[in-house]
């Protein structure tokens, strides 16, 4: 099977901080790959790279055998007009429009984009919209308002927003980091059913049984670099690095 999604020597710095130094991986269709790390390391600011809301100094990424995005440091990145709509990312903080209803968080995008293409899908979207709240468990929540969710509800409202635009690789950044722990359950609860469509997703977390037990793939990011990488059963239960078994022992947070 081919690579979903290929990283090639990703590099990025903050002025002379260089945070990612020289990050590859690899992800084939409908793969789980949880990326694990202290604070610091370069966990958030990889996903940040991958969905383009941070721009990679260097490296190349590249969605089912095509380049959406090349860069050599120095010089103008190339960005595909495809690069954005391959990723999603559902954020730690939900990031819901508070003045938006449930549904109308959810159509907003996918209206202005067919807005911009001159095309009349609203009926459409709408569909799509209540199918995916269905999804996630909250279709009778369409016309409630985010201040009238629990913070399981908004993240779970925020996993349907980002599969309205059908990304090929949908993201998560510490997804239940926001959430009290009675609330983390509904939300993983709902990841682990998208494994089961067989979505191909990328999750920053710092749940260790969850990523143990939804992952096919695990990564230990540390300094920047990817220290370790593997199945669940080799990062977790056989560490071979210093520096993951540290981590994995509360060493390291």
């Amino acid at each position: 099977m081919e690579n979903m999604l290929e990283v090639k020597n990703l590099r990025k710095r903050f002025g002379q901080n260089e945070v990612l130094k020289g990050v590859s991986l690899t992800l084939k269709k409908g793969e789980v790959l949880s990326i694990i790390g202290s604070s610091g390391g370069g966990k958030t600011t990889l996903l940040r790279c991958l969905n383009f809301l941070e721009t990679a100094n260097s490296g190349e990424i590249v969605v089912n055998g095509k380049t959406v995005y090349r860069a050599e440091d120095g010089e103008k990145p190339e960005l595909t007009p495809e690069a954005q709509a391959s990723f999603g990312l559902v954020f730690q903080q939900f990031n819901l429009f508070p003045q938006y209803s449930v549904i109308d968080n959810l159509c907003l995008a996918p209206k202005l984009k067919a807005k911009r293409e001159k095309q009349d899908r609203n009926e459409e979207i709408e569909a799509k919209a209540r199918e995916l709240l269905e999804t996630v468990g909250l279709s009778e929540k369409a016309n409630a308002y985010p201040c009238e969710l629990s913070g399981g509800q908004q993240q779970r409202v925020a996993i349907a927003r980002a599969l309205m635009l059908s990304p090929e690789i949908l993201c998560f950044d510490e997804p239940t980091s926001a959430l009290d722990p009675e609330l983390t359950g509904e939300v993983l609860r709902v990841i682990r059913s998208l494994k089961d469509s067989e979505r191909t997703m990328i999750i920053v977390t710092h749940e260790m049984e969850f990523a143990k037990g939804v992952s096919d793939k695990v990564i230990f990011i540390s300094d920047g670099v990817i220290e370790e990488e593997g199945t669940p059963e080799e990062v977790f239960v056989n560490p071979k690095s210093e520096k993951t078994k540290a981590f994995l022992s509360g060493g390291s947070k």
